[in-house]
């Protein structure tokens, strides 16, 4: 993490920069090697190069510079250009990558693309279907500074969190950092606190955090409780330069005032036009299978990513089996996608290379009881009513009906359309081959 101060406020030139290979101290009026040995400049170069370091990126006239190195004298215009050339050749700059001329104007000092700070990692395939989720998450947390996505396994928790750091690269100048959480059972705040730490490098805890400003993305956290979620909301507290984004399969209740829920893409009618369906065609598309929807192959299309409910990963996995199948394998094996979809080579965690991996996970964070409600609540038909659900959990005899059904919700197992709840086709299809 940089131990730099931050800047006096937006737009404020620094007081040290890099120019080209070299480092210049503008208080000082120093140049300086990578090794620190001042590099001799006269003294109009070194005027010449204080006042492009003022306004970094932008152009100075040659005007302005006759003005700033030659005050009050009446020079010839080119020795402008014979100190420019002079300093050029000091910095190394042989083909004026450094120093820009702005022709008939003047001259403007490149601004060096700063690196990155941080570990976040970036996506494969770019984020699809996802354009307003990402605007309003980036716009509840910088309201908030913290924001818990939830929702089904393979949905893209961790996608959209990944996208949602790197659209904040600006607001965290010491960096956005992940802490992979997942499968890590953590109750107790100092188990947390010495995860971020180790994560982010921080040899005096995270303690060090104060003063910071960065972003800390908890992905994963299903197993976190107790008191680790509890310093999740103290750090937001205690320090005012944090901000902490969270995925977790389940929403917890003591952070439920900033959980969202991400639900799956929309699914496609008749044709191919659908956030689902633009999905299953850029990653087939990536996979090496060019597909262009028309009449013929949008109605199998529309059938693939209905049948997996519209959940990213299986939509991505289904594609790639595409790619090796054909688009007609791949719709009917798509009725029956815990056998018939194929495992997937891909980075990340093991249960995002199959959908009954994935599934697989979502049923384990499962109660034996919440299991028995979820068996009786897929014999229900399409979407159900509160009482139908209660009627029928309770006729089966499963224990506390109605508590059941919320921490079914609470455990992203399901999906709310208006007064009704409905099971996502992946969850049904997973718990009929669970029993």
């Amino acid at each position: 993490m940089s131990s730099t101060p931050p800047l006096a406020g937006p737009g404020a030139a620094p007081l040290e920069m890099a120019v080209g290979a070299y480092r210049f101290d503008r208080m000082q009026g120093r140049l300086m090697s990578r090794s620190g040995a001042a590099v001799p400049l006269g003294r109009r170069a070194l005027a010449l190069l204080t006042a492009l370091a003022e306004q970094p990126g932008q152009e100075v006239t040659a005007a302005q510079l006759l003005d700033r190195v030659w005050p009050g004298q009446i020079v010839d215009p080119a020795n402008v250009a014979v100190q420019i050339s002079g300093l050029r050749a000091a910095i190394g700059d042989t083909d004026g990558s450094v120093i820009l001329t702005v022709h008939g104007r003047g001259y403007r000092l490149a601004v060096p693309v700063p690196a990155s700070i941080g570990n976040i990692p970036h996506a494969l395939l770019p984020l699809s279907g996802r354009e307003v989720e990402l605007a309003n998450a980036v716009k509840r947390l910088r309201r908030d500074r913290l924001l818990v996505i939830t929702g089904l396994s393979g949905t893209g928790k961790s996608r959209l969190a990944c996208a949602v750091a790197q659209a904040m690269e600006a607001d965290y100048h010491d960096g956005r950092w992940l802490v992979p959480l997942t499968g890590v059972m953590l109750s107790d705040a100092g188990g947390l606190a010495a995860r971020i730490a180790a994560a982010l490098g921080l040899e005096g805890g995270i303690a060090s955090l104060a003063g910071r400003q960065c972003l800390l993305l908890l992905d994963g956290a299903e197993l976190v409780s107790g008191g680790a979620l509890d310093l999740i909301r103290r750090l937001v507290e205690d320090h005012d330069g944090l901000a902490v984004l969270v995925t977790s399969h389940i929403g917890h209740r003591r952070l439920r005032p900033w959980c969202v829920r991400l639900s799956p893409l929309a699914l496609p009618g008749d044709g191919a036009d659908s956030p689902a369906a633009s999905l299953f065609l850029t990653a087939a598309n990536a996979a090496g299978m060019e597909i262009t929807p028309n009449a013929e192959n949008s109605p199998a299309i529309a059938s693939i990513c209905r049948h997996l409910g519209g959940v990213p990963l299986g939509v991505e996995i289904a594609a790639r089996a595409a790619s090796l199948l054909g688009l007609k394998a791949t719709a009917e094996a798509s009725r029956d996608p815990m056998r018939a979809l194929p495992f997937m080579r891909r980075p990340g965690p093991a249960r995002h290379r199959s959908v009954s991996a994935a599934m697989g996970w979502a049923l384990g964070l499962l109660t034996d009881a919440e299991r028995q409600a979820l068996t009786v609540l897929s014999t229900l038909p399409g979407g159900f009513t509160q009482e139908e659900a209660s009627c029928a959990l309770a006729h089966a005899r499963t224990d506390a009906p109605e508590a059941g059904l919320a921490r079914l919700f609470d455990k992203s197992m399901l999906d709310r359309v208006g007064d009704s709840f409905t099971l996502n086709p992946l969850v049904r299809a997973g718990t009929a081959r669970a029993e």
